[in-house]
């Protein structure tokens, strides 16, 4: 008979290698390890509701020992700012009763501050342009994407229009590396809170059930900040049209996950075909202008109420 403490130490082992492995692809595997990226903070965020807290710290105790002693001293950092951190803290806030919405913005804004309250420490320090440094390494990343393209066989003008349109992701992409940083965050918190109800709650009978993603709504007064922003963006300082960009892109994801909610009440309403689902989540996935659209959806549906049942007229 395993004894409990036999039990956590095994979950704690268990859950540090698979951690480890899903981590290690990910850094292995620039492309194709983005998928495993995205689960890394899962085995702790499992065991951690599976056996308490000290399961919880142990896998990440174990993921981040071995990581110092494999990898260079970068490498450790990026997993407890990336994933260690948010595989903590969204038990830990959950099983508090802060609920699934409220445990994932907790833990995201935590692990958010503390990035930035460590690389402003880092300029401090080391006395580095920061923003130059993430300009150039973008930089070099479009340039190397240039490169690639180029070898590819395509006409001066296709090339000439490719390369023009990187950069200027480039460029965009520097503006808002703040906000796409914590939405990013967001999504590995929010599938991860996804994949724990879906495939543990057989072998979690205990967890508390969250509220239902279909009634997800937004504070109203979130709708005041986004148009705060928006019209911020006329203003002629650099700076702070930076800023609102940031504010912009951040409010538009959350209005984003309000409208997907309505789009899924939709499909639940009038049983949409499994077929006609997948094929939403694959023009999703690659159609930016139904994210935009998903969106607005989310802001309208502050007057709107697309959800709430229509009462007909007798």
């Amino acid at each position: 008979m395993i004894t409990p403490r036999r039990e956590l130490v095994l979950d704690a082992i268990k859950g540090g290698v698979l951690t480890l492995v899903l981590f290690l692809a990910y850094v292995t595997f620039p492309v194709i390890g983005l998928l495993p990226a995205l689960f890394v903070p899962f085995p702790a965020v499992y065991y951690h509701v599976k056996n308490g807290t000290a399961a919880g710290a142990g896998v990440f105790a174990i993921t981040l020992s071995a990581l110092v002693l494999m990898q260079d001293g970068s490498t450790p950092l990026l997993y407890v700012l990336q994933s260690g951190l948010i595989g903590f803290l969204l038990p830990f806030f959950y099983l508090q009763g802060k609920g699934a919405a409220k445990s994932v913005a907790y833990a995201v804004g935590i692990d958010f501050l503390l990035i930035v309250a460590l690389a402003v420490a880092y300029g401090f320090w080391a006395g580095a342009d920061l923003q130059g440094m993430l300009l150039k390494g973008i930089e070099s990343s479009t340039e190397q994407a240039i490169g690639i393209y180029s070898k590819q066989g395509l006409s001066p003008e296709d090339l000439a229009m490719l390369t023009s349109g990187i950069r200027q992701a480039g460029q965009f992409i520097a503006s808002v590396f703040p906000a796409l940083l914590l939405v990013s965050l967001g999504m590995i918190a929010a599938i991860n809170m996804s994949v724990l109800f879906r495939f543990a709650a057989k072998s979690l009978p205990l967890l508390p059930q969250p509220e239902s993603y279909l009634s997800f709504r937004n504070p109203d007064a979130l709708v005041w900040v986004l148009i705060a922003a928006g019209f911020s963006m006329l203003v002629p300082q650099p700076d702070i049209q930076r800023a609102a960009l940031n504010i912009l892109v951040v409010s538009g994801f959350i209005y984003f996950l309000q409208g997907l909610a309505v789009v899924l009440a939709f499909f639940r309403r009038v049983t949409v075909p499994s077929l006609a689902r997948i094929i939403f989540w694959l023009v999703l996935a690659f159609q930016p202008y139904l994210v935009l659209a998903i969106a607005f959806l989310g802001v309208f549906d502050i007057w709107g109420d697309f959800r709430s049942p229509k009462q007909k007229n007798l």
